[in-house]
């Protein structure tokens, strides 16, 4: 075995070790391949090309690095300006609350230990994770106003959408005329012509309907010339393009930036996001359909989760997708109870065919705070035959920084380590170790020990351009072994404490006949809860097969679902699936309350999600407090507006009752289905406009109503048992 201890790893000991007061103590989860790639990487040309995986963009010409800091108690926002503007080699980002995004230049990472900050964390890499979504939210029935003072469909109200893949011209993003777009303005972040936004110091900006149709686009980054942020767009607002395709908020505005695929740039975006809807008076949702899911901390303590958590105190509301590795048993935890317990569990890979950018595994294991472990790993071939082992590495020997290798059989396992005995953030202790072995025939088998306390740890796939963001099997290849589960597979941003995460499932939808079918959860919808214990996801959206807009500048094939001719030019629709499908529809459903009551913190919006979300056969019962895998259940927009109009936020959850049950949908075709209803025995009475007598009823806990015989026409259906009675309206369509 021969090994490279980094650069880093020196500095990172003396920090630690050091009583000065100036000098900040910095993670280095992440940095120690960062730090070998900066030494052999003489420009900043070849060192972008080399450093796909970390927070590295070009701004200006230069490579520069994305860091989150937490200011050094006394330290003032200005302060804090001040000394980076007389750094040459940092630019300042966003502030809140203490915690800070700044860019450093690579080649002098050295000034990190000199930031006035008593924490710095290298930003996490970030990567992307309608009609039946109309009809399974019952949005429907909040944009034709039935059982509300009026019809909702988000104006008044700004969108905020990070991603990638924008087209700026599609009609989706123009009003519901297709004569105005809605786009409020636009940050592409790796556009690098200016003008900036604000203090910040790169990517381009454009505010006007003009320049935001002279751009056309984003411009192509590490995603090629993508599609994804224009699908996640239409399905939170699109206005239909002439073609019916509405998304939740037909009438809402639109913030798009383009993410330079990192936290910093990220918290970057939220702040100008923030300012420009303080500049217009509107409130602010925005949605997050990406994931940062191998850095960071999973328990919400991490310096964005603080930052999202402070920016949610000034009423932004953010969602966000939870994640697609519900069919994986890529998690695992054992809890030690004496010296000698050891587990093992051989690591699936992804196959190296299957993407050009494969590299290998990560493998991310945390502790509980006070209890230390180690980890190490086996080789083996055949049924499990042990043919070498590397160290066990224990993370009471934190903080640590290791490049090493393993050659067994001609055959070379390459890996890194990364330890804390007790990681900043949060105390606990933390390792991460990322295997390659290339085409080699072997298997690798990780084993973990301790003598008290309970470990987690999940197995990603890591590539070379990104971190990639989903994972791959523990399987117990041996009686004895452990197999991995799908829990705990909540990550950043999802898992802070006040950002609403949006699980998937099937929409519901009638059938030719008038049956509704569909229901069912999302194979891939990611299992809470959070590495704390806390409830995630907080309710669950469609996001299987659904249609959306794509870009007419992507350099992907999709297969196409519908297209319309707008302004000489073709525009493409597709149905796609995953949580970054259903978050957005939830985006759309938040800006639907916030029109309806622009009072509505971001605590009272989650608590009327959750109160207010449904059970059905497809849920099954939930517990009072939610489930790791539906949340509260399935968000129900109807119900959500109607209990915004006329929120109390001293309610407690347990206590609310929506009081007015709700018919849908609305207009109708074969089956006419209630929600709210109370129990027991109920008549109902169907009468057309001019009062006689269409059909009539008795039934035990009132669910739908067959109506495929009555003719095209409004109808009013009265209900009645004995401790209710109300009167809906309805549509029946052809």
């Amino acid at each position: 075995m021969k090994f490279r201890l980094s650069l880093l790893c020196f500095l990172v000991f003396i920090v630690r070790s050091s009583s000065a007061q100036d000098m900040a103590q910095v993670d280095f989860q992440a940095l120690s391949e960062l730090n070998a790639l900066v030494a052999k990487n003489d420009s900043p040309k070849s060192l972008m090309q080399a450093t796909g995986a970390y927070p590295v963009a070009e701004v200006h010409g230069q490579a520069m690095v994305g860091f989150l800091g937490r200011l050094t108690a006394g330290v003032t926002e200005a302060e804090w300006r001040d000394w980076a503007a007389n750094e040459d080699a940092v630019t300042a980002g966003a502030c809140r609350q203490g915690i800070a995004s700044f860019r450093v230049d690579a080649y002098a990472l050295h000034t990190l230990w000199h930031t006035p900050m008593d924490l710095v964390e290298l930003a996490s890499r970030a990567v992307p994770d309608v009609n039946k979504v109309r009809y399974g939210t019952r949005v429907d029935s909040v944009h034709a106003g039935f059982n509300l003072p009026q019809p909702y469909h988000g104006e008044g109200v700004l969108i905020g959408v990070l991603d990638w893949g924008f087209d700026y011209t599609h009609p989706m993003f123009h009003d519901t005329t297709l004569s105005t777009s809605r786009i409020r303005a636009v940050w592409d972040q790796f556009r690098q012509a200016g003008p900036t936004p604000g203090d910040y110091g790169y990517g381009t900006v454009a505010e006007s309907p003009v320049d935001i149709q002279l751009l056309g686009s984003d411009t192509s980054n590490v995603y090629g010339y993508s599609t994804h942020g224009t699908h996640v767009a239409g399905i939170a607002g699109g206005s239909g393009a002439g073609i019916g395709l509405k998304g939740m908020a037909p009438a809402a505005e639109f913030l798009f930036a383009t993410l330079m695929v990192d936290e910093s740039s990220a918290l970057d975006a939220y702040d100008w996001m923030q300012s420009v809807a303080e500049a217009d008076g509107k409130r602010l949702v925005i949605n997050n359909s990406w994931g940062l899911p191998q850095w960071g901390t999973p328990d919400g303590s991490a310096l964005s989760n603080q930052f999202i958590d402070a920016m949610s105190d000034e009423g932004v509301v953010f969602v966000s997708s939870n994640g697609n590795n519900g069919d994986v048993d890529f998690h695992l935890d054992h809890t030690f109870q004496s010296p000698g317990d050891t587990i093992r569990s051989r690591v699936k890979f992804y196959p190296l065919n299957a993407n050009p950018n494969t590299w290998g595994q990560n493998l991310t294991l945390w502790g509980e705070v006070g209890e230390s472990f180690d980890m190490g790993f086996l080789v083996t071939t055949g049924l499990s035959t042990v043919i070498g082992a590397s160290p066990m590495y224990s993370t009471s020997n934190g903080p640590l920084i290791l490049d090493t290798m393993e050659v067994v059989n001609n055959d070379t396992i390459i890996y890194d380590v990364v330890l804390e005995q007790s990681h900043p953030a949060n105390s606990r202790p933390f390792m991460q170790m990322r295997i390659h072995k290339g085409n080699a025939n072997v298997a690798v088998v990780m084993q973990v020990t301790s003598e008290s306390g309970r470990v987690h740890a999940w197995n990603h796939t890591h590539l070379t351009n990104d971190v990639g963001n989903w994972g791959q099997d523990f399987q117990a290849a041996q009686s004895g072994w452990l197999g991995g589960d799908p829990f705990y597979g909540i990550q950043q941003p999802a898992c802070g404490h006040s950002v609403i995460a949006v699980g998937a499932y099937t929409s519901e939808y009638l059938n030719p006949v008038g049956t509704e079918v569909g229901g069912t959860l999302a194979n891939f919808s990611t299992y809470g809860p959070t590495l704390d214990e806390r409830l995630k996801p907080n309710v669950s959206a469609p996001g299987v097969n659904v249609e959306s807009s794509l870009s007419s500048f992507r350099d992907g094939g999709y297969s196409i679902t519908n297209t319309v001719d707008f302004d000489g030019t073709g525009y493409e629709f597709a149905r796609l699936s995953g949580t970054s499908m259903s978050g957005p529809a939830v985006a759309g459903v938040v800006a639907l309350m916030l029109e309806a009551n622009p009072e509505l913190t971001p605590a009272d919006i989650r608590s009327i999600l959750e109160s207010t979300a449904r059970e059905d056969e497809d849920t099954d019962t939930l517990p009072a407090a939610g489930d790791h895998v539906w949340g509260h259940g399935k968000v129900t927009a109807s119900q959500a507006v109607l209990a915004s109009l006329s929120w109390d936020s001293s309610l407690n959850l347990s206590d609310f009752v929506i009081e007015s049950p709700t018919v849908y949908p609305n207009p109708a075709h074969e089956q006419l289905w209630f929600s709210g209803l109370p129990g027991g025995e109920s008549t109902w009475e169907i009468c057309d406009i001019h009062g006689r007598l269409c059909q009539s009823g008795q039934t035990h806990n009132l669910s739908s109503i067959d109506i495929s015989d009555l003719q095209p026409s409004l109808y009013v259906i009265q209900i009645r048992n004995t401790s209710f009675s109300q009167t809906f309206k309805f549509l029946k369509r052809k």
